[in-house]
Order: C-alpha cells, then sequence, then structure tokens
C-alpha cells in the first residue's frame, strides 16, 4: 500500500498529453524556450568542470551565485542581499519547500483556478487542502480581492499567486498586488508568489511580491529567462526571518543544488537581461500570430496574453477539453486539455507558442482541420461552465 499523500494526487496531467503524442507530433504543449542557453553559461560549466567544482555546496547555495541574484534584485528592490537568497531545484523543488516549511497538517490554501498543475497537489502532498480561488477571462484573470476574502476563513494559512501566470498569460496589477499583500498582513497569510515568467512581459509590467517579504515568498527560476529547463536550477527570496527555516526543509529533500550547475548560471547572470530581451521580440510576434490563427477558427475564441508564452482559448464545440484535446494530438499537434489547470479551466485549452513560427502555423493548421467537423453548442442553449457562460 502506498501512503494516503501518494494516493490523494492525480499524474500530472501535462505529463499524460506527452505519452499519447504520435512520434514527431508539433509541440505546442510543454512550457519550453526553443531557445538554448547563452555561450557565457555553456563556457561556465565547462569551467566548472575544468575546475573541478564536483563537490557538495552548502545547502542555501553558492555565495557566488546567492550574490549574483542578489545584486540583481537589489536594483529594484533595494536591501536585498545573499541572505535572503535560497538556490533551489528549480521553481518546482522551491514551491514543494515553501508549503513543507509554512503549512501545517489540516490547513487551507487558497490556490488560483485555472492555475499551474503544482498548487493543489503540493498542498494535498503536506496535508493542507487546497481552496479554489477562480479566476475569469472577463476579469483578465486578475484575482478578485473580494472574491478572496471570502475564502478566507480560520484555517487558511497561505495564498499561491502566480504572475504572469500559466497558463493563463495574465499579468496581476500593482493595486491587486497592494490589496493581497494588505489581506495576508491582516490575517497573517503567507503568500507564495511563483514568478517564474516575470521577463516574459509584452503588456504592462511585471509587478512583483518583493516588496512584501515580512509575509511573501517569491519563487524563481531560470529556465526561462536563460533557456535551460534541464538544468534544474531556480531560487527563493523571503524574509531572513524564514530563509533558515526553508532552508533546513529543503536540505532533507536536496542536500544541496548541483555545484557545477549553479557556477555556470553565475557566469550567465550578467548577460541574462540583455539574453531574454533579444528573444522577447520574436516571442511578440509568435504571441500576435497564434493569437490570430486561433480566432480565425470556428468556435475559437482568444484573448492577447500578457505575459509569459501560453494561450489560453475558449472554444464551443460540444466536446469536453479532454476529448478535443485527445482528437488533435492525435493528429499530431500537443496541446493541454484546459482542466488540467483545474475546473474553471473546463472549455478552454492550453497552447504554447515556445516553437518556431512554422511549427505553430502548421500545428494550428491541424487545429482548424480537427474541429472543422465537430458540432458546436447552440449559443442559446450555451451550457454553463462552473457558474459562467461558456
Amino acid at each position: 500500500m502506498v501512503s494516503r499523500r501518494a494516493s490523494s494526487v492525480q499524474y500530472s496531467a501535462i505529463r499524460e498529453v506527452f505519452d499519447k503524442a504520435p512520434k514527431n507530433a508539433i509541440n505546442m504543449g510543454i512550457g519550453e524556450p526553443d531557445f538554448g542557453p547563452p555561450e557565457s553559461a555553456r563556457r561556465g560549466l565547462a569551467q566548472a568542470m575544468e575546475m573541478s567544482l564536483d563537490k557538495y555546496g552548502p545547502t542555501k547555495g553558492l555565495p557566488v551565485l546567492r550574490e549574483a541574484i542578489a545584486e540583481i534584485l537589489s536594483a529594484t528592490q533595494p536591501g536585498i542581499t545573499q541572505e535572503n537568497i535560497m538556490v533551489t531545484c528549480g521553481a518546482t523543488h522551491g514551491v514543494m519547500t515553501s508549503y513543507q516549511a509554512l503549512f501545517d497538517p489540516a490547513t487551507e490554501v487558497l490556490v488560483p483556478d485555472p492555475g499551474f498543475v503544482l498548487y493543489s497537489p503540493d498542498a494535498l502532498l503536506v496535508d493542507a487542502e487546497p481552496v479554489p480561488y477562480y479566476l475569469w477571462p472577463e476579469d483578465r484573470y486578475e484575482p478578485s480581492i473580494e472574491h478572496i476574502k471570502n475564502l478566507i476563513g480560520p484555517r487558511t494559512e497561505g495564498i499561491v499567486i502566480n504572475t504572469p501566470s500559466n497558463p493563463t498569460g495574465s499579468i496581476i496589477s500593482r493595486q491587486a498586488v497592494r490589496a493581497i499583500a494588505e489581506i495576508a498582513a491582516d490575517h497573517d497569510l503567507w503568500i507564495i508568489s511563483d514568478e517564474v515568467y516575470d521577463h516574459f512581459v509584452y503588456e504592462g509590467e511585471h509587478n512583483s511580491f518583493l516588496p512584501y517579504l515580512d509575509n511573501a515568498i517569491v519563487v524563481n527560476s531560470f529556465s526561462k529567462t536563460l533557456g535551460v529547463p534541464g538544468w534544474r536550477i531556480g531560487y527563493l527570496v523571503a524574509h531572513r526571518k524564514i530563509i533558515d527555516q526553508l532552508a533546513k526543509v529543503g536540505y532533507y529533500s536536496l542536500a544541496c543544488p548541483s555545484t557545477p550547475i549553479q557556477y555556470a548560471i553565475a557566469q550567465a547572470l550578467p548577460d541574462m537581461e540583455t539574453y531574454i530581451k533579444g528573444k522577447m521580440v520574436e516571442y511578440d510576434r509568435r504571441r500576435r500570430r497564434v493569437v490570430e490563427l486561433l480566432n480565425r477558427i470556428p468556435g475559437f475564441k482568444c484573448d492577447l496574453p500578457q505575459g509569459a508564452f501560453y494561450t489560453f482559448p475558449s472554444y464551443d464545440q460540444d466536446l469536453s477539453c479532454i476529448e478535443l484535446a485527445n482528437r488533435i494530438i492525435r493528429e499530431g499537434v500537443v496541446c493541454i486539455p484546459g482542466c488540467a489547470f483545474g475546473d474553471a479551466g473546463d472549455g478552454h485549452l492550453r497552447f504554447s507558442y515556445a516553437n518556431s513560427m512554422d511549427n505553430l502555423e502548421a500545428g494550428l493548421e491541424k487545429v482548424a482541420e480537427v474541429v472543422s467537423d465537430i458540432p458546436r453548442l447552440d449559443p442559446a442553449a450555451c451550457q454553463i461552465r462552473k457558474g459562467r457562460p461558456c
């Protein structure tokens, strides 16, 4: 028998999709940049090997990397030092470590719906209860402050934020960030803010929870910004009052992050801003083209995402999102059913545009062919999906 915790969670729907995909399918599913790391990162990794940096390192991460991260962050948030930084094995490890350090069994954690696939299972794996707060397209997927307030009860200990959002591509306004921080302070809640797409913002600006570290932990990663998802390096930013507790918990799941990879990332950080800016022109071009093509498909509706590299179109074909995604996958295009991200994602699909323009256009042409003969819902008889019109 396995533990109750293990049996309480499902295998990630995103991973299941890839098991079904035919060979040579066009990948519009995974959140993985299609560019590789800058040359400085490659050189840094080679240097680490030449320097025999193959021993264990500190649990919080190499000082050279923590200092480099702090230097970047302190340019916009003065006062952050390496003592606020803990290096993690990607943002995935950072989120789970935060849950383990902060939330007790039988407590509640507010999680976005639709939201990334980690947030609810991570709560269950620490014997806490995930409570969804719903995000809606008519609000540009920005959290409703009143909705969040109404969900807070005596067992609530935290709230998870993701900005820019995976899967919706939305960003949270400065006013909403401030309001959520005030709610957390008033109710003695922890905020876990997943900001791994902070450099992928096309409209408006990224608004971080870094100014609110008294009640917030900010999770980030180099997977997207440096094109190194397989290197598995990220970091947490937290108040000094909690960073030692996070490190203590992190030790028992990881001991320490990879020493040579940390060194390589530290060598690349001076180039990161210039490097990612050079990619954003192309990502913006893809974003606009993919939205244009999705909106040409009868029954599909897609708003222009503000950040990240995902689109989250709704559709009115008379199929569940799982059935529709499976049909599309069988025809050689990988996409993710919206319900993988929560109940409010039903009636949507997620498409990543981290792929070449040729592949994106060919993939969406196939999508249009797949849905062309599927009956559509009559608008007059449109079903109510989770309390909102489809």
